[in-house]
């Protein structure tokens, strides 16, 4: 029977339109307080570059500065809630602009700006 109630657990949220847009907005302004911006600089420049520390340390940073946004909307506040928020802007983001400027706002958030460049899909022969 355990078995059963966990499979019947609900997903993550959905958001409509609306709903993605207003999140968005939302998520990418708490970064821009002022207690929060030098939050996110200092834990930045104190993984200065380490893709490990980075990981270790700004990606949670990231996560509880946004987790109030996060919470609002029914998303949990950790690294899973913020994979489906993003997943939810995604869904908006080709049919709103407003939607996409902020998800890659926000995606910046969470990639290291140190990371090399992504290969072309060329393929190798």
């Amino acid at each position: 029977k355990t078995r059963d109630s966990k499979m019947a657990a609900p997903g993550p949220p959905t958001l409509d339109r609306a709903q993605a847009r207003e999140a968005a907005v939302r998520a990418t302004k708490i970064f821009e307080e002022p207690e929060n911006a030098e939050k996110i600089k200092k834990v930045y420049a104190e993984a200065a570059g380490d893709i490990g520390k980075f990981f270790m340390m700004c990606i949670p940073a990231v996560i509880g500065v946004v987790a109030p946004v996060l919470k609002d909307y029914g998303f949990t506040p950790d690294q899973a809630g913020a994979l489906a928020f993003a997943a939810e802007l995604e869904k908006h983001s080709a049919e709103d602009s407003d939607i996409l400027a902020a998800k890659n706002k926000l995606k910046a958030r969470f990639m290291p700006s140190l990371a090399p460049p992504t290969v072309s899909d060329e393929g190798c022969d």
